[in-house]
């Protein structure tokens, strides 16, 4: 089998000629690299079956590439009792967007302010979208998607397919890691992620029990723009996977009910879409979803990425295993990347390895890899990380 032909078939539940390994994220050998060609040959080189990514629709939806043209913004810094803030407004013909960001640890910058990321959260004073108030503005946040975007995406479409097809290589599309130099692409094809962006997890906890409603009325907004993007990818490159990210749709931030109502159906449509195209479609959830697995299977995911046994929560693997193989779905994961490879052993490593080849690999279905990255670039963990493939070599056949 190509590496193609073994992602496949995992993809689809099915034996491939041995277990895959892929990893979900590698930054570590990232930050090595120039372009993601490169980063691609390197991950080949070392025998891994990597995949290529098709390209980035809107590279600048994390700044304000996504903005509806009717609206416009600003930026500014004001200081207070010897703290910096960062501040925005976003004009909409619904009214004014506003935040202010505190400045911890050197962040946020003048060049580095994004409208989505991690760090916004707990820097918030105050975010830039309430929801009971600010809802008719949140659709203006996500215009319409830009001739020059989707040419741009066409031509990165066609390299890497290039790429793929000379490799022998799985092509995906929607949600990626950074890996170019320069070029921050965390938003993508996303769920209610971009509400802990925009409004804070808080905010969405405790209103996804109050006022369900407006939460989902919030969720369709995203999942209108999802749908959108999906269309593009689906048109205009050879995605064989789709990937949507749900780090933040489990059950640490919502209700097993919750989730039924507003997420699951956002993500049952956009399963239906891809399946259309004759793709496959992959969720990124890495904890605390064991309640969720019967919504997540209804729904259409083909893959589970990201099964943590040591970080994640509840994450029964024999259990998980038994319910996505009975389905004929497929999973990708399986050791944990900061516990395992960046702090464990080589033994430890391996052990992890191996069990995570047995228990999970068993009939197929599966894919292995670090949870949901490798970042540290130390001597512990480029060893961890040479053990790790080592011992993948040596136990991947399926049983």
């Amino acid at each position: 089998m190509t590496s193609r032909e073994r992602m496949l078939a995992a993809l689809a539940g099915d034996k491939p000629d041995h277990t895959p390994c892929s990893f979900m994220l590698f930054l570590s050998l990232a930050k090595q690299c120039r372009t993601d060609a490169e980063y691609v040959e390197k991950q080949v080189a070392m025998g891994l079956d990597a995949f290529v990514h098709v390209g980035q629709l809107n590279a600048s939806l994390h700044r304000y590439g996504g903005l509806h043209p009717d609206a416009t913004w600003r930026e500014w810094t004001e200081q207070q009792e010897g703290v910096t803030y960062f501040c925005r407004r976003i004009e909409t013909p619904a009214g004014p967007l506003t935040s202010r960001i505190r400045q911890r640890e050197g962040w946020p910058t003048p060049d580095d302010f994004p409208l989505y990321d991690d760090l916004l959260v707990p820097r918030m004073e105050e975010a830039l979208v309430k929801p009971e108030r600010d809802l008719d503005k949140v659709k203006y946040l996500f215009g319409p998607l830009k001739d020059e975007d989707i040419r741009a995406l066409t031509a990165e479409a066609e390299e890497a397919g290039r790429q793929a097809r000379t490799l022998g290589l799985l092509q995906v599309g929607g949600w990626k890691g950074r890996v170019r130099p320069g070029l921050y692409v965390e938003p993508g094809v996303m769920g209610c992620d971009a509400m802990a962006w925009l409004s804070g997890m808080e905010e969405i906890m405790a209103l996804g029990i109050l006022r369900p409603e407006l939460v989902a009325e919030y969720a369709r907004i995203i999942h209108e723009w999802n749908m959108r993007q999906l269309e593009v990818y689906l048109d205009k490159t050879g995605a064989e996977l789709i990937i949507r990210r749900g780090w933040y749709e489990t059950t640490e931030f919502w209700t097993p009910a919750g989730f039924h109502t507003i997420i699951a159906p956002t993500l049952r449509r956009e399963a239906a879409l891809v399946h259309q195209a004759g793709r496959r479609f992959g969720y990124i959830i890495t904890s605390a979803f064991l309640p969720l697995l019967d919504d997540i299977l209804d729904a259409g995911v083909d893959v589970l990425i990201g099964l943590d046994p040591a970080e994640g929560k509840g994450t029964r693997l024999g259990e998980i295993k038994e319910r996505f193989q009975s389905r004929r779905r497929a999973l990708w994961g399986g050791v944990s990347g900061p516990v395992t490879v960046e702090m464990g052993t080589e033994a430890e490593t391996e052990e992890a390895v191996r069990t995570a080849l047995q228990t999970l690999g068993a009939g197929g279905g599966f894919i292995l890899s670090p949870v949901d990255n490798v970042r540290e670039d130390t001597e512990k963990t480029r060893r961890n990380t040479l053990r790790f493939i080592e011992a993948w070599k040596r136990y991947r056949a399926v049983p």
